[in-house]
């Protein structure tokens, strides 16, 4: 029996509110991680990375 394998990567999208002022980069990465650990929903999207030696989107 023959498997075919294809390298995927996982990206993990966290729903949470933030303030109308928020900036992403002036924010501490901790009080970013402890924002996605208390997210409500979260949203996992897996993308194929290579097939048959081609780069994929």
């Amino acid at each position: 029996m023959a498997y075919d394998l294809m390298n995927t990567e996982k990206v993990t999208e966290f729903i949470i509110s933030v303030s109308e002022d928020f900036i992403f980069e002036d924010t501490p990465k901790e009080e970013i991680v402890t924002m996605c650990k208390k997210a409500k929903e979260t949203i996992e999207h897996y993308f194929a990375t290579t097939v048959d030696d081609y780069d994929v989107i």
